[in-house]
């Protein structure tokens, strides 16, 4: 197995050197290289900022933050190795991050074994919080369904001239549970709608052609893309000479990601309905504006979603503690189950039932403004969480069918 490459980001420590006795150790995992890098590092960064606000304002119960952050792939079995190196040999109080979903259900596996709280940032399948749930992992980024839904009931009420729905995602959780999650909901709203072809890349591969060219041999009227990050700006490099963006609806999911639109620059089409779990210009509270400007203060870049997820994860945590008054787990649960914050993204809760965050969604399309050198998210509309997110009879019809 490769071995993993680990770094540690200290911030803000009581003393310099090696790591303080009493602190609150996180133990990240994130991909900091390859091609999903740009997912992992924002993460870590938004993580960062978190516990360097917090530390200057003297942490939590009188404790400091650590964050330890490792270079960690998709590799599963890795992973696992990893979450039980945090805590058995850096006893670190919180497992913390994860990009893929496949990873996040093997490290709360882990946290479940060992009853170590895993607050899990960008990996989004349901399954982590409804199937697979348990009481030790929570999640302070968007869901599966919360996602998928609000693209389709989006595409059904702005675009009810699209039938023919086809599919390109990738093949593992994520991709196969977002294209289950959006014909389930199209179906409900669009009584139309015919799913004609999908298609299934592995992670990371270099080359699309031969998808590209069986999307135009279907010729649907829209697809519906759950590529993310490195994968989806290769994809639509490679797409856009053959004009599918043109002959076709595309439907984006993290199509809105500011890391994917800077990478792309002018070459990102527009017109294509996208999301991203977090934007840097909505909402327009305070609480935004002042996240927006300490993380451009602190890397000279605009936040994506994946450090938004990072930075909600931080605080999460730190609420909780303060609130038990205590580090003990049991305590910390307590605390976590139903804790409302207001964050960049708005007020949003980590649901009592099912340790699912809980806030409001914006759908758009892609297009470009003369405020910014990229694409943005426009022609928006906002999903109340309760309208996209799976529901607790939901949660609970799935915790009768696990025992």
């Amino acid at each position: 197995m490769k071995k993993t490459v680990i770094t540690v980001a200290v911030l803000s420590l009581l003393t310099s050197g090696a790591f303080a006795a009493d602190t609150i150790k996180l133990g990240g995992m994130l991909p900091l290289s390859g091609r999903a890098s740009d997912l992992g590092i924002t993460c870590k960064q938004g993580a960062e900022l978190a516990v360097k606000e917090i530390n200057s304002k003297g942490g939590v119960l009188g404790k400091k933050f650590e964050l330890l952050m490792a270079d960690s792939k998709a590799n599963v079995q890795e992973l696992v190795s990893l979450s039980k190196r945090y805590i058995q040999k850096d006893q670190v109080n919180f497992l913390f991050g994860v990009v893929s979903s496949g990873g996040s259900l093997a490290v709360a596996e882990v946290a479940k074994q060992e009853k170590v709280i895993f607050m899990d940032t960008v990996a989004s399948t349901d399954t982590l919080t409804k199937e697979k749930w348990n009481r030790y992992t929570f999640r302070a980024g968007t869901s599966n369904s919360q996602e998928a839904n609000s693209l389709a009931l989006y595409t059904a009420a702005k675009h009810k001239n699209l039938t023919k729905f086809y599919n390109i995602g990738p093949d593992y959780e994520y991709g196969r549970t977002m294209w289950d999650l959006f014909k389930a909901k199209t179906r409900e709203v669009n009584p139309k709608a015919e799913f004609v072809g999908e298609q299934w890349p592995k992670l990371f591969i270099p080359d699309y052609t031969p998808y590209i060219n069986a999307i135009l041999q279907a010729k649907p009227d829209a697809v519906y893309c759950s590529l993310w990050g490195g994968d989806l700006v290769a994809f639509i490099k490679q797409a856009k000479p053959y004009g599918v963006f043109d002959k076709m609806k595309w439907i984006v999911a993290t199509g809105g990601d500011i890391t994917v639109a800077k990478a792309l620059g002018s070459e990102m089409p527009t017109g294509m309905i996208v999301d991203q779990r977090y934007y840097f210009h909505w909402p327009a509270t305070k609480r935004n504006q002042e996240f927006v400007k300490a993380y451009r203060a602190e890397f000279k870049d605009y936040p994506s979603a994946w450090a938004a997820e990072g930075y909600d994860g931080v605080y999460f945590l730190a609420e909780a503690i303060r609130k038990a008054g205590s580090l003990d787990t049991d305590k910390v649960i307590a605390a976590l189950e139903g804790l409302p914050l207001e964050l960049p993204r708005g007020k949003a809760t980590l649901r009592k039932e099912d340790h699912q965050l809980s806030s409001d969604f914006m759908v758009g399309e892609t297009v470009f403004d003369k405020a910014h050198p990229f694409a943005v998210v426009g022609k928006t509309e906002v999903f109340p969480a309760e309208k996209v997110l799976y529901s607790i009879a939901e949660w609970k019809k799935a915790q009768e069918s696990n025992k």
